[in-house]
């Protein structure tokens, strides 16, 4: 009995004397680069995943473009439903590229987060074979880890361009 209380008593003292070993400046270093997220290897890893998103968008390779979003990705474009799930992003935006979009530019603006979840925000425009823009506007992207790199989770976005049927002093259908 004697012997169990020794050695616990033992291992209490050695346990409190490494945890306490280190001067306070170490502890605090050692914790710091323990907790702290690089938002700068996130911004990178996005900036990157941006670059492949516009390049497989102009070569026109729908599943490339759709390897940019995690698995249960939704896509929340205005004036039209959700777009959820893989299949689903794949068909959005070979539909997109056969109506005509060629070319996708985004052009981030900000980004912040954490090592869970970073969130990017930015201006983007649509242009076709010629270079015409056909929409401009601004974007929010919600980004999540998966599988070690960084995939759009959430994707948002809003023309610049005036939406005809919003127009202010259109007339109004006769009753």
């Amino acid at each position: 009995m004697n012997y169990q209380l020794f050695s616990k008593s033992i291992l209490i003292i050695f346990s409190f004397f490494t945890l306490y070993s280190c001067n306070p400046r170490d502890r605090a270093e050692i914790q710091k680069s323990v907790s702290v997220f690089d938002i700068n290897q996130g911004r990178a890893s996005i900036l990157q995943g941006n670059q492949k998103f516009m390049k497989s968008f102009t070569a026109g390779d729908s599943v490339a473009v759709a390897g940019s979003y995690a698995n249960d990705a939704s896509i929340l474009p205005a004036q039209s439903k959700e777009i959820a799930g893989r299949d689903e992003v794949i068909h959005y935006i070979s539909l997109m590229m056969r109506q005509g979009v060629k070319n996708f530019t985004l052009e981030t603006k900000n980004i912040w987060g954490d090592s869970s979840l970073l969130a990017e925000e930015g201006v983007y425009e649509l242009a076709d074979s010629l270079g015409n823009s056909l929409d401009k506007g601004k974007y929010i992207v919600l980004w999540t880890p998966e599988g070690g790199n960084w995939k759009m989770f959430r994707d948002i976005w809003t023309s610049d361009l005036p939406y005809p049927a919003l127009l202010p002093n259109r007339e109004e259908p006769e009753q």
